[in-house]
């Protein structure tokens, strides 16, 4: 009895001072809105028509770097300035479902094993947008913990908490005899299992036909009607009987012969390598040809799911039209036919990067028996969706949770025991928010209500990506498809974007979770044989450089620790200097480029990249050169710094930019628009390309200044950047510059622009963003400005200074120390710095160094309407 009263007293002491903390600490979760970003940016920006101002991102709910995230989907594909699978856009106003996601937020690329789950009511809609309901932003929650909408089409209610790799759902249904909770794989087919006496669902979708999305829910209530929405046949000899006749050729535009001509007796390929022997592996192109021949009269559902460019012809006519790259999806259409007579179907398809998938169905309008989709659920079966059905009473609760994993559908089930073992769902929102408040603590800062609300909308979007694999000790590695015991893997990281500001961010907040994601890139340089440059969730060919090189030698330098550096080292020179596979990896021209000493134009054209290649090369050569100083690798130093020094090959001394050149050294004409695709549009945009480019020496900005004819020289330049509004803080190839003006003697302007950057860009409001938040890379620019410093050249132990838009900050750098940083006189018109001290000593650099930082202290500024110029100014 003693025992157990002692027990008690415990936990009610507990339990008062974990509330009387609560107390104390308030909740920063209110100041955060994940829809910001989801709408166009509210503010007047350049960018170019290749280009849009807008976030990309969605409201995210679910652990920071969770295997799977889940949001409101309005809409499978969205045609804007670039189409892509983002899964929520503010304007649209109906909600389809709410996705299982894992879009790397805010970026340009695809969503991989993606699931929806849909409640409603009445007959059962299984396409998206038949079934999709109305619904009012007033009506919304989003926080990163926790989201609620009313759906107005069928008055059902739906909030939402996630973990990891569990989301748990709690529906509030109207009074109806048929409210239902359907389940699909949004652009795929998945294959599903109805446990009714678990109150169960179980599934999988396959992502390129080499690894599987399996997913568990689990029902609060039993279900009364369940059905597997079945997929129609594989078209195959029973249909074609002589085949499809393939014309494969090795370009993406159908030029010349084809390299390859051979017969398929059906289309049902998932292809992660070439699909045909003498085939390339990626940007090849294809034309299928077949005599179709019906065994029934009547409509044909036809249903062709592909990836990228692909139009399908019937009888010379176009009947599915998808002449872009793009994410795998579902193409249908319908067509009335006569049995016995032929008809001549034709399939062009071109390919970009990654995988290739190509499945062609069709149902036919035959009698099939009304009940096999519920008896196929009880067994297991291939379908476009799976739902059940119940009987419900007005404002009845129905909570589901599900479960993901890259393993096994065991262990989804596993990790939906471990997140959330039981139905209370207001237990799990509350474990998610006080989660989701310890990260967002890490960073407190002080100040106006509206700037601290960006501030925090920031940071939770520093938190989403990358993608943490683990599962219970183990992964599923997208690198070689295997399951891996112990070891770390992490996926969906934006490395050209996010190697600028959110990496060197993590590495003062999450240093631990630093060496996590280290051990993961090199686990892939293991298991695939190149450090990852954007992995979605495989390699991927994706931009330029390879600034893993970058993310290891900005930690390394930082002091980070806990990975094998001769493993790091080795992968960092094997992008050096070996050519790279398909594009996906390594540096694409490199061999040009440690011959000639640039990438020439005229082996890489348009959208070969090849100015922004050199000087991305010249840059990660730069950061190997650091890692080799810090290895105590002299000669390797001492040679990647001269390697660093070749972005002067695309310099011309005549424009004063950067500048195509062909093999032979011939230079392009001025501002020629085939170097890139940025560099398309008005003649506007292209100079602005051009002028962004030309400051990507964040390495060398004393070399730059030589070339421009010194400091001054280079200021003018910055003055005439800034002041004619070249600057876009959505295009990463310059984020660094408003920094520059710190390296050449000039800080205050440094002050100034980043203050008005700040203010111009960034909103609490949905159209908050500038442009792409790439994965947390625009969010985190923003964060280290608003806290008074920025990386601007990651691989060095160094910070630029700028002037704190807060009173105060704190920055929980771990042990229990903390970096502070005052503001005093700070105001709107007080910009600039009139003075510094650190730990109460005066400081007159305009940089901070990072031991300085991680070793905890104050810095404190005062600040004044007019600049102090001699602040600063020599101590570059």
């Amino acid at each position: 009895m003693k025992n157990i009263l002692k027990t008690l007293i415990v936990f009610i002491l507990i339990t008062f001072y974990a509330c009387t903390n609560t107390e104390k600490t308030p909740s920063v979760l209110n100041y955060v809105d994940t829809r910001v970003g989801t709408a166009p940016s509210i503010a007047d920006i350049t960018v170019t028509e290749v280009e849009e101002p807008l976030g990309y991102v969605s409201p995210i709910v679910g652990n920071p770097s969770a295997l799977t995230h889940w949001t409101p989907q309005t809409a499978l594909f969205t045609k804007r300035v670039i189409t892509v699978p983002v899964p929520y856009w503010y304007d649209q106003e109906k909600i389809q479902g709410f996705r299982g996601t894992r879009y790397p937020n805010g970026s340009v690329t695809g969503d991989w094993g993606p699931m929806c789950v849909m409640p409603l009511t009445g007959k059962v809609k299984i396409d998206a947008e038949e079934r999709a309901s109305k619904f009012s932003h007033d009506n919304e929650i989003a926080k990163p913990h926790y989201y609620s909408v009313m759906l107005d089409d069928y008055n059902i209610k739906t909030e939402f908490t996630a973990s990891a790799k569990t989301a748990f759902f709690q529906f509030t249904f109207p009074q109806s005899d048929a409210s239902t909770v359907l389940f699909d794989g949004v652009y795929v087919p998945g294959n599903y299992k109805v446990i009714p006496e678990r109150n169960e669902i179980e599934g999988y979708t396959t992502i390129a036909g080499h690894f599987r999305n399996h997913w568990v829910a689990k029902f609060d209530k039993p279900f009364e009607v369940f059905k597997v929405d079945l997929l129609p046949k594989v078209v195959d000899e029973d249909l074609v009987p002589e085949g499809f006749k393939a014309e494969y050729y090795n370009n993406d535009k159908f030029e010349g012969q084809p390299e390859v001509v051979t017969t398929h007796k059906k289309l049902n390929f998932d292809w992660l390598k070439a699909p045909a022997e003498g085939v390339r592996a990626d940007f090849f192109s294809v034309i299928y040809k077949a005599n179709f021949i019906p065994k029934h009269s009547g409509e044909h559902l036809f249903e062709l799911i592909t990836k990228d460019g692909t139009r399908m012809y019937v009888n010379d006519s176009l009947v599915i039209d998808e002449w872009k790259y793009r994410a795998t999806s579902t193409n249908s259409f319908a067509m009335n036919m006569k049995a016995g007579e032929s008809y001549a179907l034709k399939i062009k398809y071109y390919d970009g990067s990654s995988s290739t998938e190509m499945h062609l169905r069709c149902k036919e309008p035959k009698a099939l028996d009304a009940k096999l989709g519920s008896k196929m659920a009880l067994k297991g079966a291939d379908g476009n969706a799976v739902y059940v059905s119940f009987a419900t009473s007005y404002g009845e609760k129905v909570k589901v949770k599900v479960a993901t994993s890259l393993i096994s559908i065991a262990q989804a089930r596993a990790n939906m025991q471990n997140e959330f073992p039981d139905f209370d769902f207001d237990k799990a929102v509350n474990a998610q928010a006080q989660l989701w408040e310890a990260e967002l603590h890490k960073i407190k800062v002080e100040g106006s209500e509206d700037d601290k609300a960006i501030f925090y909308t920031a940071l939770t979007k520093c938190f989403v990506n990358p993608r943490n694999l683990n599962e219970d000790g183990k992964y599923f590695s997208p690198f070689d498809f295997q399951v891996h015991e112990g070891g770390q893997m992490y996926t969906d990281l934006s490395l050209w974007d996010t190697f600028r500001s959110l990496h060197p961010l993590w590495v003062i907040i999450k240093p631990d979770e630093t060496t996590d994601v280290i051990n993961g890139m090199l686990n892939a340089f293991q298991e695939g044989g190149w450090m990852p440059k954007w992995p979605n969730p495989w390699y991927r060919n994706i931009m330029m450089g390879t600034h893993a090189d970058a993310v290891v030698a900005d930690a390394y330098v930082k002091g980070i620790r806990g990975f094998d550096t001769d493993l790091a080292f080795e992968s960092m020179l094997k992008n050096a200097n070996q050519k790279g596979d398909r594009g996906f990896s390594g540096r694409v021209g490199i061999d040009y480029f440690n011959t000639i000493g640039y990438v020439p134009t005229d082996i890489f054209g348009f959208y070969g990249e090849p100015v922004a290649r050199t000087l991305e090369f010249s840059y990660d050569d730069y950061c190997i050169a650091q890692m080799a100083k810090a290895l105590g690798k002299e000669d390797a130093h001492k040679e990647y710094m001269q390697r660093s020094k070749r972005y002067i090959n695309v310099l011309d001394k005549e424009t004063g930019l950067v500048r195509g050149k062909t093999k032979d050294g011939e230079w392009l004409s001025p501002f020629d628009k085939s170097i890139s695709v940025w560099a398309q549009g008005t003649e506007e945009d292209t100079k602005n390309y051009y002028y962004n480019h030309t400051l990507l020496v964040p390495h060398d900005i004393e070399g730059l200044a030589e070339f421009m004819g010194g400091h001054q020289k280079l200021i003018d330049f910055l003055d005439h950047f800034f002041a004619n509004d070249m600057y876009y803080v959505g295009d990463e190839f310059s984020m660094h510059a408003p920094y520059m003006y710190n390296s050449v003697g000039a800080p205050w302007r440094t002050q100034k622009v980043v203050r008005d950057m700040l203010a111009k860009y960034f909103f609490n409001d949905v159209g908050g963003l500038p442009g792409n938040d790439d994965c947390g890379q625009v969010s985190s620019w923003y964060v280290f400005g608003a806290m008074g410093f920025y990386p601007a050249c990651p691989g060095t132990p160094v910070y630029q200074l700028c002037s704190p838009i807060f009173d105060e900050v704190s920055i929980n750098i771990g042990h229990g120390k903390a970096f502070k940083i005052t503001t005093e006189n700070n105001s709107k018109e007080n910009c600039y710095i009139q003075s510094v001290t650190l730990n109460g000593q005066p400081y007159h650099k305009s940089w901070l160094h990072h031991d300085d930082l991680i070793k905890g202290g104050e810095m404190v500024f005062e600040l004044g309407p007019e600049p102090n110029i001699s602040w600063g100014k020599d101590a570059v």
